[in-house]
């Protein structure tokens, strides 16, 4: 089996692009990461990168060593918000959600942490599975049986009760336990502006018809343009694809592309 990746990362109908998408990898191993800087707060591009670099730059430390769990990532994310907010008082409550994907073919195994809503999804047999639960008020209604709204489309879908800058750690932060990986498994990681504005179906359909990850990326990216018209939010996506192309997932069967430094505005690649 090997890794192959794709990304996107758009300003939506924002004047900026708060999201940043990052990624170290060889065709084994890799880290995967997506943060979202929370709106309403000065500095949410910032903290959004500032976290995924930093998570990159200590994986790079110790790659096979960090793949083994993603609580580390969750820890560095925080002291790394800290700094940063220190560093700029201007700015200091500035935010961010986070979402990491460690995977180690080494190993056949696969973990993941996530802060706030953006979202971690697996494909498997040709269907969408929700690996992260969204630490949004709205969520926890739902869970306590107080509503029945769906999260689509409802006006607070992006207040959130945990985040990279809260104190709260829940215990929906990490995966209950690793996941052990099998040929065609595709990953998603998505800011909240991406899964609102393209359902698991969209999501489901699409990978079926395509060829490589760039494809089922770029496919997806058109219908949140084309459904959603002028979209009111930053959206972005990393996916990754395991292994050979299969018929339920599509996957490819060539070498992975080359990794290298993405020219992508909001997006790092190594």
């Amino acid at each position: 089996m090997h890794l192959a990746i794709a990304h996107c990362t758009d300003e939506g109908g924002q004047a900026s692009n708060d999201d940043f998408v990052g990624f170290c990898a060889t065709e084994e191993i890799g880290c995967f990461v997506l943060a979202d800087g929370t709106g309403g707060y000065r500095g949410g591009a910032l903290a959004a990168r500032t976290v995924v670099n930093e998570v990159l730059r200590r994986f790079r430390e110790s790659p096979v060593h960090h793949c083994t769990c993603a609580d580390w990532s969750l820890e560095i994310a925080r002291d790394a918000l800290l700094r940063a907010r220190a560093a700029h008082p201007q700015m200091s409550e500035m935010n961010t959600t986070l979402a990491t994907l460690l995977i180690d073919l080494n190993a056949g195994q696969a973990c993941w942490g996530h802060l706030g809503d953006s979202r971690i999804y697996l494909f498997r047999n040709g269907r969408a599975r929700l690996l992260t639960h969204d630490h949004s008020v709205v969520q926890a209604m739902l869970d306590a049986g107080y509503t029945r709204e769906p999260i689509r489309g409802s006006a607070y879908r992006n207040a959130l009760y945990a985040s990279v800058g809260s104190e709260e750690m829940p215990p929906t932060a990490l995966g209950a336990e690793p996941l052990v990986l099998a040929e065609g498994d595709v990953f998603l990681l998505c800011s909240d502006g991406f899964w609102d504005a393209l359902d698991e179906y969209g999501m489901e359909a699409t990978l079926q018809d395509a060829e490589t990850p760039e494809a089922w990326v770029q496919v997806m990216v058109d219908m949140i343009r084309k459904e959603g018209g002028t979209v009111d939010d930053n959206f972005s996506a990393l996916a990754v694809w395991v292994g050979k192309r299969i018929s339920v997932t599509r996957i490819l069967g060539a070498p992975a592309p080359s990794i290298s430094a993405v020219s992508t505005a909001g997006a790092r690649g190594e």
